[in-house]
């Protein structure tokens, strides 16, 4: 998002671990939300939980999460 804002590229690199095998995994996604995980076994799931926005008493999106 913060790319499309500024309109230039930007990219993030996650260091994480699987919940169910402990193994660690490295996603970089860059600001098209395309992804790509450097271990090839890897297949993670990844969600965004629903935001009831008539609801929202947070003064912004990120106090939510």
């Amino acid at each position: 998002m913060q790319g499309q804002l500024r309109s230039e590229p930007l990219s993030v690199l996650v260091s994480t671990r699987c919940v169910q095998t402990g193994e660690p995994m490295h996603i970089e996604i860059d600001s098209e939300l395309r992804f790509h995980v450097e271990e090839a076994a890897a297949d993670p799931h990844v969600f965004v939980p629903l935001v009831n926005f008539d609801k929202l008493k947070a003064p912004n999106i990120i106090d939510v999460f």
